[in-house]
């Protein structure tokens, strides 16, 4: 999240506030969970330097909390909860926001804090500052920018910030700007605009025209600041409108927006694919893949903690399962190859029945200490003498007897072998299904299936497992998903072109597929005036969903619902995100607006 994606998502935050703070909680190490409301929203936002990169917005998840909540947090909730969120800040375009807060001091009086949320370098943190003074941090440290009983320091830049160089006057200094710098377009781009990160940098070179590995020449960088000028005029827009979408956020606000639809580089929040993963940003990256657009840089955002988390939680589960199964298949494959070198080895022991068999039949009386007899071998075609050795300390019969009873372990030994080779054998069958299925999962419900069967037999072989977890409420994972806490009355099922449906069964199914398992992009169907089954058509990822989809689709929720008897029957469909499920509402109750409807033939 570049600085001036951030800075989006500060304008649009500004048309909520002022936000009471219901509760504060601190899921992860790194990571602080605000449930703000105002008597038109409530909302949980998130600010976190947890994963891969820091995350500002709001968001549905909802994670587990530890049992003893952490002492940042505790002075947290102190001092902020019942209080209100007054204002965001942003210093330019850099990485730092400025949470100002109306809370309470220790004597339950009004005082004023300030939570930085500071996602720039290595020095990255979170703190509370009253008075102008730290008075904790996340992550503790005792110098640098948010060192303990000082004030904070911001880091330090020079870099130009686009919405003070709009127009053609500034187009002309980012141009100057840009031709003193050295190296490539890129390097440039990067070295002297505040907030530009590097997808941004090659999104706007594109957009250009141009490539971030091109030198920096004259019409280079006239071109580049044409650009970046639009970028400037787009913010500046954006921080003068304060989003004011809080009372129907389907219809939010266009005027930021103008220089996209004019055929400018304008902001248009929306979610990319990259060779790396998901990509959010505010303005178009057209060198990385589109996923899905959105009305807002909120709901871009609020999209993107849930796919993100969702890939990063399947990522995670995998990766456990799959070294919980190399860990299982090595140790049981290494059994299996020494049992059957012992089975081959023991092949030989029927000629200890022999021996005892000659030995008695020869009816010799060796003198005591003899260490061999020799006999006649009738078993052998023709018969011949042979030499069968002899345990010096036992008479004749006496190690006659012994070769039966070493016979006889023999023959039971194999046999406990043959059980064991072939139990073996079925593990390592079940261990390549196995396999074979987590090749196939396409969400954690997948992962903990095709694992539990590789959990049971590592505690039988004596392996430590650590339980995978179950997907928590609000998270799926790419792909085709089950209704985890539910038994569904279908799983995913392939359709035409690469699209997968998803279909809802119970209330509680359908219930299920609005709330915890549709993602951008995703069509909801069903039927209309019947009562049915909810229907998440999936376009393949990255992907459109074609006509053909969207026709079976609705086929499929017709041939799910009352109207299943009829020839004909309605089918409603929309953007799954735009579906809402109200607050209290009973399982499977769903609203939407602005729906389109496909009639479908039945007795095709």
């Amino acid at each position: 999240m570049d600085g001036v994606t951030l800075s989006v998502i500060r304008c649009e935050l500004e048309g909520y506030l002022p936000l009471r703070v219901q509760k504060v909680q601190q899921p992860g190490k790194k990571e602080l969970v605000f449930s703000v409301w105002s008597p038109s929203v409530r909302e949980r936002l998130v600010v976190s330097l947890e994963g891969p990169e820091p995350f500002f917005g709001f968001s549905d998840e909802r994670k587990e909390n530890p049992a003893v909540p952490p002492g940042f947090c505790l002075g947290l909730r102190k001092r902020l909860e019942g209080g209100t969120l007054v204002s965001v800040r942003q210093e330019g375009l850099d990485r730092v926001l400025y949470l100002d807060f109306d809370g309470h001091d220790d004597f339950g009086g009004k005082k004023r804090f300030v939570l930085v949320f500071d996602m720039a370098g290595r020095e990255q943190n979170i703190g509370l500052f009253g008075e102008g003074l730290l008075i904790s941090s996340i992550i503790p440290s005792d110098e640098g920018r948010f060192e303990h009983r000082s004030q904070y320091i911001p880091p330090a830049g020079d870099r130009l910030d686009l919405r003070q160089h709009a127009g053609e006057e500034g187009k002309m200094e980012i141009a100057r700007a840009l031709w003193a710098g050295q190296g490539t377009l890129g390097a440039a781009v990067g070295g002297t605009v505040e907030g530009v990160g590097k997808e941004m940098a090659k999104g706007l070179l594109a957009w250009g025209g141009l490539n971030e590995i091109d030198p920096v020449t004259e019409a280079g960088t006239a071109a580049v600041a044409g650009v970046l000028s639009q970028v400037g005029v787009a913010l500046a827009a954006c921080a003068g409108r304060h989003v004011t979408a809080v009372e129907d956020k389907s219809a939010p606000d266009d005027t930021y927006r103008d220089g996209d639809k004019s055929g400018g580089y304008g902001i248009r929040p929306a979610i990319y694919i990259s060779p790396k993963g998901l990509v959010l940003h505010a303005f178009p990256l057209p060198h990385l893949d589109l996923d899905a657009e959105f009305d807002t840089m909120l709901d871009a955002a609020k999209a993107y903690r849930e796919r993100a988390t969702m890939a990063r939680d399947f990522e995670s589960q995998t990766s456990a399962a799959d070294a919980l199964h190399r860990k299982v298949l090595k140790k049981v494959q290494s059994r299996h190859e020494a049992q059957v070198k012992d089975l081959t080895n023991s092949q030989d022991f029927d000629k200890f029945r022999v021996w005892a068999q000659l030995i008695d039949q020869s009816g010799q009386r060796n003198p005591p200490g003899a260490t061999e007899v020799t006999v006649t071998d009738y078993y052998q075609d023709p018969p011949r003498e042979t030499v069968v050795p002899l345990d010096p300390r036992k008479s004749v019969r006496d190690n006659a007897r012994a070769y039966y009873q070493t016979y006889a372990k023999h023959v039971r030994g194999q046999r406990v072998l043959q059980e064991s080779v072939s139990k073996l054998g079925a593990d390592l069958r079940a261990l390549t299904a196995a396999r074979e299925a987590l090749d196939r999962a396409l969400d954690v419900s997948d992962v903990r299936a095709a694992i539990l069967p590789v959990e049971a037999l590592a505690r039988r072989e004596g392996i430590a497992v650590k339980s995978a977890r179950l997907p928590r409420a609000g998270q799926a994972s790419p792909g085709a998903i089950s209704i985890a806490g539910t038994v569904p009355s279908e799983r995913a099922v392939p359709g035409p072109d690469g699209a997968v449906f998803l279909v809802g069964g119970s209330a509680k199914q359908n219930d299920a597929l609005v709330t915890r398992f549709r993602r951008p992009g995703d069509v909801w169907l069903h039927a209309k005036g019947v009562t049915g089954a909810h229907i998440i058509a999936r376009p393949p990822l990255g992907g459109q969903l074609s006509e053909a989809a969207l026709l079976a689709a609705a086929r499929l929720a017709a041939q799910k619902s009352g109207a299943k008897g009829s020839p004909k029957a309605e089918v409603d469909y929309i953007d799954a995100m735009k579906v809402r499920k109200p607050r209290g509402g009973a399982p499977g109750f769903v609203t939407y607006t602005g729906q389109k409807s496909l009639m479908v033939d039945l007795e095709v």
